[in-house]
């Protein structure tokens, strides 16, 4: 399982897969830049013939084919797709995303990991794409290293629910049942509350999936100080 938002749906997580629920798309921004009005087309003078035409696309056209390419799971044209963008295009971060997605689905991991990597040198606050790079880390066999980026995206937004999920199926996956239980025990000696967040979110709605049980963690979650938080993740990802 994996929850994915996708870059066909308005991007939410391209590969989010509760670790397999493919069921959210690429950038809830991407809807909306599809929908702004019209782009600026970009500047061309000085390249020229095939260069000149690329670069006179505007963002929605890149947007509207990359979402197409990845409905027909179409990964080596998404993946061409998107490195014609970013040859055009290098600093946006979603040219980066879109070679992110196409390489993980490739199995080419050690690329995606670079490549969300480089989306996120652009657009730190990119919980997209710090969830699939968790995704990407998870798939290459490094845990621990995408349980990070999974805590990442979810202290940028604690909303965020599919890196939760992630975040919970990928500690299970480590640690196991009996793991779970002796980190709930450990979190309850220290402090209840954040024991019934952690078993919240990482049990209840890991595996249940039912969105009113996260939310309600997520209030709690919103409440506790950060000195807590930071607390529990401590905990959670051993680091003392």
């Amino acid at each position: 399982m994996n929850p994915v938002d996708s870059f066909v749906a308005g991007r939410k997580d391209c590969d989010s897969r509760p670790m397999s629920s493919r069921a959210v798309l690429l950038l809830v921004c991407l809807s909306g830049l599809a929908c702004a009005g019209p782009a600026v087309a970009a500047e061309t003078f000085g390249l020229q013939g095939g260069q000149a035409a690329l670069a006179a696309r505007a963002q929605v056209e890149w947007v509207e084919q990359a979402q197409a390419l990845e409905r027909r799971a179409d990964w080596s044209g998404l993946l061409a797709w998107g490195q014609d963008w970013a040859r055009v295009d290098a600093r946006n971060p979603l040219a980066w995303f879109v070679q992110g997605r196409a390489l993980g689905e490739l199995g080419r991991f050690d690329e995606a990991i670079a490549a969300y990597r480089h989306n996120l040198s652009l657009a730190p606050g990119d919980v997209l794409a710090r969830n699939n790079l968790g995704n990407a880390w998870r798939d290459s066999g490094h845990a621990h290293e995408a349980m990070r980026a999974y805590r990442a995206a979810v202290e940028i937004d604690p909303d965020y629910l599919p890196a939760w999920q992630n975040l919970g199926l990928t500690f299970y996956r480590v640690k196991g049942q009996a793991g779970v239980t002796q980190a709930l025990q450990k979190l309850q000696a220290l402090d209840p509350k954040l024991a019934d967040v952690w078993r919240a979110l990482a049990v209840e709605y890991s595996v249940t999936g039912d969105a009113r049980v996260a939310r309600e963690a997520i209030r709690v979650w919103r409440g506790l100080s950060k000195a807590r938080r930071t607390r529990m993740f401590g905990i959670l990802l051993d680091e003392g």
